[in-house]
């Protein structure tokens, strides 16, 4: 379900929801660029008014977490998705971003079965974005369409009237 499909007055909290969501990435984020600055545990407990073994254990979470690729809102298709989903970063720049992303190979069968796991950065992100309403149908066919130079159709013109 897009934003466009959900009421007027539960569009605050969607949004919300979608927020919290990358904040949570990038709290995690910023903790790790703390601790590549060389400060520590007990600083960064103290400014953040949590004990230091809470620190340590999101440390060891954000360890786990992609850092935003540069020029690049977010690490994966499906973040600059939920970031777009959430207000933070709007339409134009949403197809800029996914436009230009370095998508990954996605994966393949092991020969035996049919199951597939794709890594994380292939475009099969921005097909579940569309399918869990982050992105409309219309972001996902004009983004499709700028990756492989594909042209818009014009769009109808009335008919001349013979004079």
């Amino acid at each position: 379900m897009t934003i466009a499909e959900v009421p007027a007055e539960a569009r605050a909290a969607m949004r919300a929801r979608r927020r919290k969501e990358i904040d949570e990435l990038d709290y995690r984020r910023e903790l790790r660029r703390l601790e590549e600055r060389g400060y520590t545990q007990t600083q960064i407990s103290k400014w953040l008014g949590i004990a230091q073994p809470s620190v340590l254990s999101a440390l060891r979470t954000a360890a786990k977490v992609a850092m935003p690729l540069d020029g690049f809102s977010g690490a994966t298709p499906y973040e600059i998705c939920q970031r777009y989903a959430g207000g933070i970063i709007d339409r134009a720049q949403l197809v800029d971003e996914l436009t230009r992303f370095p998508y990954v190979e996605g994966g393949h069968t092991d020969g035996y079965d049919s199951l597939i796991v794709d890594p994380a950065g292939t475009w099969s992100e921005v097909s579940d974005a569309r399918r869990r309403g982050l992105i409309e149908n219309d972001v996902y066919e004009e983004v499709f369409n700028r990756r492989h130079n594909i042209a818009a159709a014009p769009a109808p013109t009335e008919k001349e009237e013979p004079a």
